[in-house]
């Protein structure tokens, strides 16, 4: 399932001193198998982005007695055109969730090190344990 985020409210940029290089985050409205993605938030570190990606599981979709399952994985993606692709993360309940990761870009140059703005956020789902989203398209 392609979701893709065409309206996109950057909330704060924020330049910081040599630890973190740069802060961004921004409300977003992502839907996936009725999942909501509404926030992202993207933090460089020296060569490294940690970045946290806030979503609600609605209980419709999690229905009592039935085992349900979800799998998703999500691009990030810069104006600059670099992009952080989520490894899959699953989510097995009802609730408010965070998924938060640090992605190294030592061996793509070191990227995080120049200040990113954020572009968009794409997300790709499936349901059931053992399924796999779909992979991104090369170019959005």
């Amino acid at each position: 399932m392609r979701n893709w985020l065409w309206s996109f409210a950057l909330v704060s940029t924020v330049a910081m001193t040599a630890h973190a290089a740069w802060v961004q985050q921004a409300e977003i409205r992502v839907k996936a198998h009725d999942h909501e993605f509404h926030a992202v938030r993207v933090e460089s570190t020296d060569c490294n982005v940690r970045y946290k990606l806030s979503f609600s599981a609605p209980e419709s979709a999690y229905p009592a007695g039935k085992s349900r399952y979800y799998q998703f994985h999500a691009r990030i993606r810069f104006h600059s055109g670099k992009s952080i692709t989520s490894l899959i993360f699953a989510n097995p309940g009802a609730g408010e969730r965070v998924y938060e990761r640090v992605y190294d870009t030592t061996t793509e140059g070191c990227w995080a090190r120049d200040t990113q703005k954020l572009l968009g956020v794409d997300v790709e789902a499936c349901r059931g344990r053992g399924c796999v989203p779909a992979a991104f398209d090369a170019a959005p």
